[in-house]
């Protein structure tokens, strides 16, 4: 088995502190909304949906792994069997991947419908939100 100098976990971690980051950078305030702008809105459903959209892969080579790891009689179970705890992992990542796919479709809906609408309010150069 071969060592890797980085630990592939470390790049779904960064994604996640990027969503909780977002959600705090868009907090509604007591001056307005969190988002100002439509485009802003457009963007980020994109980014989102971009997201989504390699998260069935991702699954699927986790799903993989696992399942070589338990071939080659490398896994060991607390309780239950290893054959057990790994269907159910193979099995819940076959249906997150079902979900992803149906976010990503979603958020695509989302992106197009939110690709026409303008702004039509007063515009502050200094904003950020541009």
């Amino acid at each position: 088995m071969s060592t890797r100098n980085t630990d592939p976990v470390r790049h779904p971690s960064k994604a996640a502190d990027a969503v909780r980051a977002f959600n705090h950078a868009t907090l509604p305030t007591r001056t307005g909304p969190g988002i100002a702008y439509p485009g802003t809105v457009y963007r980020s459903i994109g980014a989102f949906a971009s997201l989504a959209h390699r998260l069935p892969q991702a699954f699927d080579q986790i799903a993989g792994a696992l399942t070589d790891l338990h071939k080659a009689g490398l896994l060991t179970a607390d309780h239950g069997t290893p054959t057990q705890h790994t269907t159910t992992v193979v099995a819940a990542l076959r249906d997150a991947e079902r979900l992803a796919l149906a976010l990503t479709e979603a958020l695509e809906r989302a992106h197009n419908a939110s690709g026409p609408l303008g702004y039509r309010g007063p515009i502050d150069d200094t904003d950020d939100d541009l």
